[in-house]
């Protein structure tokens, strides 16, 4: 099937429909993204969520998905003081932690602030603003 075609977005949701199968984490899907995620209150809740990692990667090697393991990223959302940091592995690839993340626009941070996500959203507006100071500027020329 042809990228950029009508058919294709449909297509591609039937070839992933089944990538929940056997993952107990919660998954979320939109279009090209997927996130895994689960509570972490335990032990076991850090095995579970890396069996599930390994669980959608042998969903990968079988439907003949590649996926990038380089872009993904692990974030924990507590206000909590945490040292110990995670481990998580995808792909036999060490998933790296990070402090902030950018999902589906918003900017997440794992302090749970929102001040990185206002700040962007406040420079995408300065720059729209110029854009339009120039536009105007040129329509009266």
């Amino acid at each position: 099937m042809q990228q950029g075609s009508v058919l294709g977005p449909l297509v591609f949701l039937v070839y992933v429909n089944d990538i929940c199968r056997n993952i107990n984490s919660n998954i979320r899907l939109y279009a090209d993204q997927c996130i895994v995620y689960r509570k972490i209150t335990n032990k076991n809740d850090i095995e579970n969520l890396q069996k599930d990692l390994e669980t959608l990667g042998e969903w990968a090697v079988e439907n003949g998905m590649k996926i990038n393991a380089g872009t993904c990223t692990a974030i924990r959302f507590t206000r909590a003081h945490v040292k110990n940091p995670l481990g998580y592995s995808f792909i036999d690839q060490k998933i790296p932690e990070e402090s902030s993340c950018k999902y589906l626009g918003m900017i997440l941070r794992s302090d749970l602030n929102w001040v990185n996500l206002l700040n962007y959203m406040a420079q995408k507006a300065w720059k729209l603003l110029h854009f339009i100071m120039h536009v105007l500027k040129r329509g009266r020329v």
